[in-house]
């Protein structure tokens, strides 16, 4: 019989299997009763399934996966993950095939999902299965196969595949016509700032509307990135990234990111104290509004980080601007346009 305690913040779950007594803790209860209930469970071993498995769901793992990092995840990542668990949550680990993780791929793509969307999808499944599994302390080899041939062919078919890489960037003219088009309204968020800014730092939109006037150092044109984007450290990957003078040129006039700064004013922790949601919802809405096609707010990224690379700056150096950890990423994001070339 399997005995659950609390200790301070902590469950332990403990149990006697042929006479030999086992625990573990845990941080909820709910994970120390199902981790008892898969322990006793484990003494079955008629079937060819064990009974610790044939319980579990995969909504199981999912909720295990995100009481160990749920926290750590975007709410992007969260949303998704949340979505994956209405369709196929209450799907058994053993009947997850193969046949069983395409179907989920037909599903999104009559949704309306793309190749690229449907692959980070079931990116997702295979980190749950494999870190989730290994938070129950159960074995899903088993799925994480089905998972394997499903991707292949899924792959194979076209179903599943990388994001067209966009070579976008906003001419001198768009960018002239965004500024007159702001300039006539009257607006709470200063989007020709924030456009401008965008540019001159290269920092993605989530990063602009976190930064904070606590950490500019306004002598030495330095601000502090909390948290910025890493293929592994989702938290504590802060950065001291410079604010340069010079690269950034918008109809005849240089643009200076620590002046956009200091033009802001001081009535929150945040420099740029504003919804990134609002914001992107607004550049699209001026593009439109513009007659301009097909440009996106990350678009700005992409030109701060081109130009850098025309202004004669390295790619390390560039990267401690953009943030880059893989420099054949950065090769991606980087659009030099050709007549640059002439010096």
């Amino acid at each position: 019989m399997a005995s659950i305690y609390r200790s301070r913040d902590k469950w332990t779950a403990q149990v006697n299997l042929d006479g030999k007594r086992r625990s573990r803790t845990f941080s909820h209860k709910r994970d120390a009763e199902r981790w008892a209930r898969q322990e006793e469970a484990h003494q079955d071993t008629t079937g060819t399934v064990t009974a610790a498995i044939a319980d579990l769901r995969l909504n199981d793992v999912i909720e295990a996966y995100l009481d160990e990092f749920g926290d750590q995840a975007s709410r992007s990542k969260l949303g998704t993950i949340r979505h994956i668990s209405e369709l196929i949550g209450r799907t058994p680990l053993p009947d997850l095939t193969s046949a069983r993780i395409r179907e989920f791929a037909k599903m999104r793509r009559a949704e309306g999902a793309g190749p690229a969307t449907i692959g980070q999808d079931l990116t997702y499944i295979h980190t749950i299965l494999k870190m989730g599994g290994a938070v129950l302390d159960v074995d899903t080899d088993t799925a994480l196969g089905a998972y394997t041939k499903a991707r292949a062919i899924l792959n194979a078919s076209g179903a599943v595949g990388r994001p067209k890489e966009r070579d976008r960037r906003p001419s001198d003219g768009e960018l002239v016509a965004l500024r007159n088009h702001w300039a006539q309204r009257r607006r709470v968020v200063p989007m020709w700032d924030l456009t401008r800014f965008a540019i001159a730092t290269a920092m993605r939109l989530s990063e602009i509307t976190r930064i904070k006037w606590d950490d500019l150092d306004v002598e030495g044109r330095m601000i502090w990135i909390r948290d910025r984007k890493h293929p592994r450290a989702k938290i504590g990957n802060d950065q001291n990234v410079p604010l340069l003078l010079g690269p950034v040129v918008i109809d005849g006039e240089t643009v200076d990111p620590l002046e956009l700064v200091l033009a802001q004013r001081r009535e929150a922790p945040e420099i740029f104290p504003h919804d990134p949601r609002t914001v992107s919802t607004t550049f699209t809405r001026g593009v439109a509004s513009c007659g301009i096609d097909d440009l996106r707010f990350h678009d700005l990224r992409h030109d701060g980080v081109s130009r850098l690379f025309e202004a004669g700056y390295q790619i390390e150096q560039v990267s401690l601007v953009s943030g880059h950890q893989d420099w054949a990423q950065l090769r991606r994001y980087t659009q030099i346009k050709p007549e640059s070339l002439h010096r």
